[in-house]
């Protein structure tokens, strides 16, 4: 039987539902804003999604520092880095999100959003209350574009959201698109010509192939106790997949099981789940148990595993 996005499906599986009520603050301080809009009085935050945190390790992960934040979903127009109550926040309006990577094309325009706005917090901008201005944007766009050549975007995914949005004007509080791109291109450029940067080649939305077969970890081949779905894809009719109780995505070849994924809360509205890998490559599962890439075209299919 194909499942569809039911209530029944394995524990291990989280929705994108926050239970827990909201919660207000006030500011006190001048947030930098993405593009420069004036935040409401009172912010009121929910939980980040696991994706959110997973994305804002990923980050945090490439630079070798811990994190002096904490990241929530927020009544905000689109992201901003805040101080509330002597705390550091990086604020994001889970919609947006949504709309900016649609508008693009690729996720990796969320993902340099919140590079950019953690570049504040770390470059110390959040701290003098000064709130957003040219050459501090420029810095957090620099930075964006640093932490994404570090984590295998292109250039033209790491400027994406700028490409889409950003304003042909500078403004009081933010340059011109045209100077925030030449700083997410220095950024960019920085860490290409580190020795220690690893390049992958340009991720594409609109995969065919399974999630993204790179084989992190060989594990124990798995027992069918411990198999929840069966997996198929139409670009490898012939390869064995399965998800495992705790979510696993693995690939069975030649006696052994490679682990080359995840199933988790989708990022994206209309999908309840999707399957990712570390590289920030997404399919999603729709109704009837059917795997779509970014585009909505159908890859694949997802199955209740019969024991």
């Amino acid at each position: 039987m194909i499942l569809a996005r039911r209530l029944f499906l394995p524990a291990f599986i989280v929705f994108m539902c926050c239970f827990s009520n909201a919660y207000a603050q006030n500011t006190n301080s001048e947030p930098c804003s993405y593009y420069g809009e004036n935040l409401s009085h009172e912010i009121k935050m929910y939980p980040a999604s696991e994706h959110a945190k997973k994305v804002i390790n990923g980050i945090i992960s490439v630079i070798g520092l811990r994190p002096n934040f904490e990241i929530r979903e927020a009544n905000v127009p689109n992201a901003a880095a805040v101080v509330l109550n002597s705390k550091r926040f990086i604020l994001y309006n889970a919609e947006f999100m949504d709309d900016i990577n649609t508008a693009s094309g690729t996720y990796w325009a969320g993902i340099s959003i919140l590079a950019h706005e953690i570049g504040h917090h770390l470059n110390g901008h959040t701290l003098d209350k000064k709130g957003s201005r040219p050459d501090t944007e420029l810095e957090a766009d620099e930075f964006s574009g640093f932490v994404l050549n570090k984590m295998g975007a292109s250039l033209e995914e790491s400027q994406a959201a700028m490409a889409v949005a950003a304003s042909q004007r500078a403004s009081h509080t933010h340059p011109a698109k045209a100077d925030r791109l030449r700083s997410i291109a220095a950024g960019w450029t920085t860490a290409n010509g580190q020795s220690a940067t690893v390049r992958n080649e340009p991720s594409k939305q609109n995969l065919d192939r399974p999630v993204l077969v790179r084989r992190e970890v060989e594990t124990p081949v798995i027992s069918g106790r411990n198999i929840a779905f069966d997996v198929e894809f139409a670009s490898d009719d012939t390869g064995i997949y399965y998800i495992t109780d705790k979510g696993e995505l693995l690939n069975i070849e030649d006696g052994s099981a490679y682990h080359i994924g995840s199933l988790s809360e989708s990022n994206r509205r209309g999908y309840k789940l999707m399957l990712s890998d570390k590289n920030y490559n997404y399919l999603y599962i729709a109704t009837g148990g059917r795997i779509e890439n970014g585009a909505g075209r159908r890859v694949g299919t997802i199955r209740k595993h019969e024991n």
